[in-house]
Parts: structure tokens; sequence; C-alpha cells
């Protein structure tokens, strides 16, 4: 049985499929309502919405039909992507070379024709397939294809929504300049860990000399730095960590422990310091940490110890690291 060929830009059509973040997600009624609907007009026992992942088929939205995936090399619709313009009708699968012998024609579910019409997303990309299976040969007459290529335009707008409301979710939790994430984030993140209850600690950052580098050599220079800055802590903490700009020249780092905390805010410390000093820039940082062995009342309260920890820095004489470990008032 041969397994269909590569789209001529896979790469690409894999990166603008998992743009849309839809894999692997649970049902959702706009495509569910489509599929019911595409099985009803057309009299046929399945319909999917099927989208074409690098080495499976997965269904976002099914009628019919108990698989959610199945593996790439026996998917019709793997067929179906190759001419993004044009469905794919195969009236019996028992007599198409490619599908003959395929475990799913000739053993169970035994399926023996499929009409797929192409999800074509705005940059060209065949991402899946809106299709129809029977166990029984079936042809397609004309208007069916009408009713699917109408209702597969439904499910790509359906798709189009579902990565524009992302995209906007993205705009308000980042940063515009650096691209971290902003001072929501940190405090939904924060949320989730005291919801946990696990020990965390909370690096509180704030810039020596950033006020300097403004004045002197303006805000064009200001903004190099705070994309700098960025860059260090990326490249200073783990996957695990959570990394947020609040605003101005405040930054914070979310460390899901407390033992060594103090130890990783001074190897901040250092990196920023290297980093700003490759860049001639007068630049250093004063950091705040506090472990938090017992959850504070709320986000604000931690980020409030963490501040205290900072200003004390600040008042030390800048460009160190001061540390605690949390205590509930009273």
């Amino acid at each position: 049985m041969p397994a269909a060929p590569l789209p001529p830009d896979e790469t690409g059509r894999l990166a603008a499929l998992r743009s849309y973040a839809v894999l692997d997600t649970a049902c959702e009624a706009a495509f569910d309502d489509i599929v019911r609907l595409a099985a009803r007009l057309t009299r046929r026992p399945i319909a999917l919405v099927s989208l074409i992942d690098a080495e499976r088929i997965w269904a976002k939205a099914r009628h019919g039909a108990e698989l959610t995936e199945a593996p790439r090399n026996l998917a019709f619709c793997a067929h179906a992507i190759l001419d993004p313009g044009q469905p794919l009708v195969i009236e019996d699968a028992r007599v198409d070379p490619r599908f003959a012998d395929n475990p799913l024609v000739h053993a169970d579910p035994g399926l023996r024709s499929y009409t797929g019409i192409p999800l074509v997303n705005a940059e060209g990309f065949a991402l899946g397939t809106l299709c129809v299976l029977d166990h029984a040969p079936r042809s397609t007459s004309e208007e069916e294809l009408e009713i699917l290529s109408g209702l597969a335009r439904s499910v790509s707008t359906a798709l189009e929504l579902r990565r524009a409301m992302r995209r906007m979710h993205d705009l308000a939790v980042t940063d515009g300049l650096t691209g971290l994430p902003n001072r929501s984030a940190l405090m939904t993140a924060l949320d989730a860990t005291l919801a946990v209850r696990c020990p965390f600690t909370l690096l509180f950052i704030d810039l020596d000399g950033f006020k300097g580098v403004n004045d002197r050599l303006g805000h064009a220079a200001g903004d190099a730095v705070l994309r700098a800055v960025a860059d260090v802590l990326r490249a200073a903490t783990c996957e695990t960590d959570s990394l947020a700009r609040l605003g101005g020249d405040e930054f914070c780092v979310l460390l899901g422990e407390t033992a060594g905390a103090a130890q990783r805010a001074e190897r901040i410390r250092l990196a920023l310091a290297e980093g700003m000093a490759r860049g001639g820039w007068p630049v250093t940082a004063s950091i705040g940490s506090v472990g938090f062995d017992s959850m504070p009342a709320s986000a604000e309260a931690a980020l409030s110890a963490a501040d205290a920890m900072m200003y004390a820095a600040k008042a030390g004489g800048k460009d160190q690291v001061r540390s605690a470990l949390y205590e509930q008032a009273g």
C-alpha cells in the first residue's frame, strides 16, 4: 500500500497547523455540529474534521466513528491534501490501487467510499479535510460536493477565529517590547502556583542606572537595554521558570523551588552585569529574592514581599541580591 507523498512545503504546512494550537484539544460544539450536518446532508454514516499531523491524522470532530486518530500512512486524508484546490472522491476503495490493501478497507472498520474537502487556510496550506465515509461504495453528486465545500469553509472560518482569539490572548499577556510575558501573565502564574501550594521563589529585578541610559543615550538605547535584559534572563533561566517584564525596568522570575534560589539569583545578577557590559551600558541589577515554603495570602502579597527585598538591595548599595524566606504575619 503506497503512502501518500508529502506536500511540497510540509515544514511550512505543519508550522501553520500548529499555529492554531488545536491538536489534542477537547471537543467543541462549532466543529461537532458541522460533522453531524455533513453526515446528515450527504446521508453518510461517518463524518470527520480531520487534521493531518506529521505522523498521524487527528479528528477534531467525528460523527459515527470512535477512533480519534490513525497513522498518517493509512489515511485517505493524507492523499486529499495533496491537491488543496480539489475534493478527493473515492467511490470504491477496494478497486483503487492506493487503498485496496489498506487495513481500514479490507478489515475493520471496512471503509469503502470517501469524499474529502481540503481545509485550506489563508496562507494556502491544506491543514486537513472535512470528509464523509461509508461502508459501501458510493458516488458523490455535485450537490453533495457543494454542501461539503460550504461546510468545509465553515470549518476553516472556525479555525481562523480560534487562531485569532489565541493571538489576541497572547498579545494581552505579552510585553510588546521584549516578548516576555507581562504583569498579567505573571499574576496568573502566581495564582496557579498558590493554588497547588508548592514551594516557590519569586525574584524581583530592578535595573540600576537605566534612567541614565535613557537620559544620556535616548529611549532607543533604553529599549535596546530592555531587550538585552530579556535575552539574558531567557538564557539564564530554565524552561520551568516563569519570566515577566512588569513594566519600566522591572522584571520578575518565578522559580518552582526554594532550595538554591539565592544562588540562582546571584548567577542571574552576574549574567545581567556581564550582558550589560558587553553592550557598553552602565547598567546593573538589584534583585530581591523571597522563598515561599508557606503560602502568602495572594499573588499581590508575594509580589510585595519580593519588591520589599529588592528595595533592600537598592538601599544596601545596588548591584546585589537580598534574600529572605517568607513569614506570614501574625
